[in-house]
């Protein structure tokens, strides 16, 4: 891999780790997502010295284009990605549905001791 190609990519990684800090000190990205996010930069600046073992990995596993397994990494991550966003998703619309529930408990409440 070129040395310009290695910079693009650690430019990259910290250009992540700038953005991802720069939100969480506005506060607008919560604390627990951006240590994912960290993570990706530093994967991200990983992947600038791990040509030698990802030829070594091909090689291994009989891949003939090693390339091939970055892209299966990716996959791999967006995934796992994906399915940690869904499992927070499907939480949080458990806790609106709940919380709207007990709001309207509490507003019949409200309505009935108004009436007496």
């Amino acid at each position: 891999m070129s040395l310009g190609a290695r910079l693009f990519i650690i430019l990259t990684g910290l250009f992540i780790f700038f953005i991802i800090f720069e939100l969480v000190r506005r506060r607008k990205f919560r604390e627990d997502l951006s240590i994912l996010w960290f993570a990706v930069g530093l994967i991200i600046i990983a992947g600038a010295f791990a040509d030698k073992l990802i030829n070594a990995l091909a090689r291994f596993l009989g891949i003939g284009y090693p390339p091939i397994i970055i892209i299966i990494f990716l996959m791999l991550i967006l995934t796992v990605s994906l399915m940690y966003f869904s499992l927070l998703i499907s939480e949080l619309k458990s806790r609106i549905k709940e919380l709207t529930q007990k709001l309207a408990f509490i507003e019949y409440e409200l309505d009935n001791k108004r009436e007496k």
